[in-house]
C-alpha cells in the first residue's frame, strides 16, 4: 500500500477526496472513506460562521471519526478572524486531524471578503497569516492553493507557504483567473521538488483513471486530489488506489447495477444524516451524476433533477427508465 505522512499523521493511500462547497458532508465523506480515499475534507468553513457559533457551520464539521483521517478546511479573509476561528475549532472536541486553510476559492463570494485565492494577492500578508495559524494550532496545518492569481508563481507561493510551517499543500493546476474553465497545467508543478521539501497533492480535471496518472507522473505530486470526478463515480477513488498498488487486474468498470446499489447507500447515509426532505434536495443535484458513464441517460438524469420528491420516487424513476430503455 503507497503511504503518505503529513506531519505525524500517516495516510494509508494517495488518493483524497478533495474539499468541495455543498457536497462534502459528513454522509459524502463516510460513503466515499470505503472506496479508499486516504484522507477526506469537510466543505470550506467559515470562519466568521464558527466565530458567531452559526448552526450550519458547526453542522458542516459533524463526524464520528468513520470519515477519519479527516481534514477542517477553515477560510476567511482576516487574521483576526481565521485566528479565532482555529482556536473555536481547537476547543469544539471535534475529533479531526488536520487543519486545512483554502486559499484556493475564485468565487466572487469568498473573494470580495478577501478569503479564498484573494490570499494569493498579496505573498507577504498571506506568509505573516499562516505563519500565525501554524503556531496557534495543535494539528498539522495544510493548505489548498491555486497557480497563482493571473498568473503562474507557484513557485513563490509554495515556498512562502512551507517557509510559514505548512506541512502539505493541495494545489488546483489553474490559476483564479482560469475558474475551472480549460485544462488543468500539471506541467506548472513538474520542477516544485527542488523547491519544497513538503508533499503536496495535484488537482484539477482528474475525472478518469487516465487522468490521475498523467496529473501524478506529471506534477510530480505525492498524492492525486479527487473532487467533481469523484461525485457519483466512487470506483474512480478505488480505481486510482489499484493503479498504485500495481493491482491492473482489480480495476473495475461500473455497471447500472453497481451504480444503482452505491446510490442507495449514499442515500440512506443523507437521510440519517439530514432526513429525508433535505436530502432529496441535494440528491436533484447529486444523484444524475450516478448515471454520467452510461449513454442514453440524459432523459433519465433530467427527471431525477427535476422531478423528484422522495427517495421511494427517485428510484421509481430508475426503475421505469430501466424498464424501457437500454442503457449501455
Amino acid at each position: 500500500m503507497n503511504s503518505l505522512k503529513i506531519k505525524n499523521i500517516e495516510l494509508k493511500g494517495k488518493v483524497i477526496l478533495a474539499p468541495m462547497a455543498g457536497i462534502t458532508s459528513f454522509s459524502y465523506r463516510k460513503f466515499l472513506n470505503k472506496f479508499g480515499c486516504s484522507l477526506t475534507y469537510t466543505e470550506m468553513i467559515s470562519d466568521c460562521g464558527l466565530v458567531y457559533n452559526n448552526n450550519r457551520t458547526f453542522e458542516m464539521i459533524k463526524t464520528d471519526g468513520s470519515d477519519k483521517p479527516l481534514a477542517i478546511q477553515l477560510f476567511g479573509g482576516s487574521e483576526e478572524t481565521l485566528l479565532r476561528g482555529v482556536e473555536i475549532l481547537e476547543n469544539s472536541g471535534i475529533d479531526y486531524d488536520i487543519l486545512d486553510i483554502n486559499l484556493a476559492c475564485p468565487v466572487p463570494k469568498v473573494t470580495k471578503s478577501n478569503g479564498g485565492s484573494s490570499w494569493l494577492k498579496d505573498i507577504p500578508a498571506m506568509k505573516e497569516v499562516m505563519t500565525k495559524v501554524v503556531a496557534k494550532s495543535h494539528k498539522p496545518v495544510s493548505a489548498k492553493i491555486r497557480l497563482g492569481w493571473d498568473e503562474n508563481n507557484v513557485i513563490e507561493i509554495a515556498k512562502v507557504l512551507e517557509e510559514a510551517g505548512i506541512s502539505f499543500l493541495t494545489i488546483h493546476c489553474r490559476t483564479k483567473k482560469e475558474l475551472y474553465i480549460g485544462e488543468a497545467h500539471y506541467e506548472a508543478l513538474k520542477d516544485l521538488k527542488n523547491y519544497i521539501k513538503i508533499p503536496y497533492a495535484v488537482s484539477g480535471n482528474i475525472f478518469t483513471l487516465n487522468d490521475a496518472i498523467k496529473a501524478l507522473e506529471i506534477s510530480k505530486a505525492d498524492a492525486v486530489a479527487v473532487a467533481r470526478g469523484g461525485i457519483g463515480n466512487p470506483l474512480l477513488i478505488k480505481n486510482i488506489n489499484h493503479y498504485l498498488n500495481g493491482e491492473m487486474d482489480k480495476i473495475e468498470e461500473p455497471t447500472i447495477e453497481g451504480q444503482i446499489n452505491f446510490l442507495k447507500e449514499f442515500c440512506d447515509l443523507l437521510v440519517d444524516e439530514f432526513g429525508e426532505k433535505r436530502a432529496v434536495s441535494i440528491l436533484r443535484g447529486i444523484a444524475p451524476k450516478f448515471f454520467n458513464m452510461f449513454s442514453n441517460t440524459k432523459k433519465l438524469k433530467n427527471e431525477i433533477a427535476t422531478t423528484i420528491t422522495t427517495i421511494d420516487s427517485l428510484f421509481n424513476i430508475v426503475d421505469n427508465y430501466l424498464k424501457n430503455n437500454e442503457v449501455l
